[in-house]
C-alpha cells in the first residue's frame, strides 16, 4: 500500500487544545491500530470537519488506500486540499503524488512539483524526494540525473530511509554521480539500518555474491535477508529458503528453516516465482525426516503469530 505508513505517523501526532478532541484523536489512532478503520474513519470525519489539519490528512490517506471505506481519489484529494490550506507538509505530499499519477485530479506535473518544493520549504523529506523523482524520471521538468542527486541527498540527510536508496541505486547506476559501489553500499547500509526491506535484500544479495567489489560474507547476507525477510519481503525469505537449503559458507544446512522461509514466499510471490518456490517446498519437503517436518511446522506457526521476531 503506498502511503500506508505515513498515517500511522501522522495518526501519532493528532493533538488539540480541546481535551475531548485529543482524547477522541487517541480513539481514533488506537481503532487503526487495531485495524478498525471503520471505527477510525468515524471519529476522524468529525475532527476533520472542524478544521484538524491532521485528521483532514488521515482522511485523505484512508480514502486513497481503501481503509474502511471504497476507494476514492476525488475524496481522498477534497481532504488532503483542506489540509494543505492549513500548511500540513505530509498532506501536500500526497496531494502531489495524486497530481503526478492523475489520482482525483486531472494529471498536473506544474502543481505536483509546487507541492513537492511547498512540502521541502517545511524541510520535509518526502517532498525533496518528491522533486528528486521528478527530476530522474523527467516528470514535467526536463530529466536531470545531477538535480535528483542533489534533491535526494537533502532528504537522505535527514534520515529519511527512501532516499538514502533512492541514493545508493544512483551511485550504483553511475546516475549524476560517478559509478561508485562503495558508496552505494554505504547508502544501502545507511536505508537498511532504517527499516528499508529493499536496501535490506540488496545489500544480502551483495554479500551472497561478492559481486562488484563488496567481499563475499554469507552470515552478514544472510542477516540483511532476514531483516527483510522479518517485514515481509517475499524475495528475502525465498533467499533465505535457499541459502538455509542448500548450506553456504558460514551458514549450516538447516531444512526445517528453508521449508519454513519458502512456504512464507510463496504465498506472497506470483507467477514463475511462486511457481519456483513451491517446487523447492517439495523437494525440501522429500528430504526431510518426520521430525523435521514438525519442527518446521512449529516455526511456520511461530513466525505467522509475529515475523518481527522470526529466524
Amino acid at each position: 500500500m503506498r502511503i500506508r505508513s505515513a498515517i500511522m505517523i501522522a495518526m501519532v501526532a493528532l493533538v488539540s487544545a480541546a481535551g475531548a478532541i485529543a482524547a477522541s484523536s487517541d480513539d481514533a489512532f488506537f481503532a487503526y491500530q487495531k485495524g478498525d478503520y471503520k471505527t477510525a474513519i468515524k471519529l476522524l470525519t468529525p475532527l476533520a470537519e472542524a478544521g484538524d489539519d491532521k485528521a483532514q490528512y488521515n482522511l485523505g490517506v484512508m480514502y486513497a488506500n481503501a481503509l474502511g471505506v471504497s476507494q476514492n481519489f476525488k475524496e481522498a484529494a477534497k481532504w488532503l486540499q483542506m489540509s494543505v490550506a492549513k500548511g500540513n507538509s505530509f498532506a501536500m505530499v500526497d496531494l502531489a503524488t495524486q497530481y503526478l499519477a492523475g489520482e482525483g485530479v486531472q494529471k498536473d506535473y506544474k502543481e505536483a512539483r509546487r507541492l513537492y518544493e511547498a512540502a521541502a520549504a517545511k524541510n520535509n523529506p518526502q517532498g525533496e524526494s518528491g522533486i528528486a523523482a521528478m527530476y530522474e524520471r523527467g516528470l514535467g521538468v526536463p530529466q536531470d540525473y545531477k538535480q535528483a542527486v542533489e534533491w535526494f541527498r537533502k532528504a537522505a540527510s535527514r534520515n529519511s530511509p527512501e532516499a538514502q536508496y533512492s541514493m545508493a541505486i544512483m551511485y550504483s547506476a553511475g546516475k549524476g554521480v560517478p559509478k561508485d559501489m562503495k558508496q552505494a553500499v554505504d547508502w544501502y547500509r545507511k536505508a537498511a539500518d532504517n527499516g528499508h526491506d529493499s536496501a535490506q535484500l540488496n545489500l544480502g544479495v551483495l554479500y551472497q555474491s561478492g559481486d562488484q567489489g563488496v567481499p563475499r560474507n554469507v552470515p552478514e547476507a544472510l542477516k540483511y535477508f532476514r531483516m527483510a525477510a522479518q517485514q515481509l519481503n517475499a524475495r528475502a525469505q525465498f533467499n533465505l529458503g535457499q541459502i538455509y537449503g542448500n548450506g553456504d559458507d558460514g551458514v549450516p544446512q538447516n531444512l526445517p528453516r528453508s521449508l519454513m522461509w519458502f512456504s512464507a514466499a510463496s504465498t506472497r510471490l506470483v507467477g514463475e516465482q511462486q511457481k519456483v518456490a513451491k517446487e523447492n517446498i517439495a523437494e525440501v519437503a522429500r528430504a526431510m525426516t518426520p521430525a523435521q517436518l514438525q519442527e518446521a511446522q512449529a516455526l511456520a506457526r511461530q513466525c505467522d503469530a509475529d515475523f518481527a521476531k522470526c529466524e
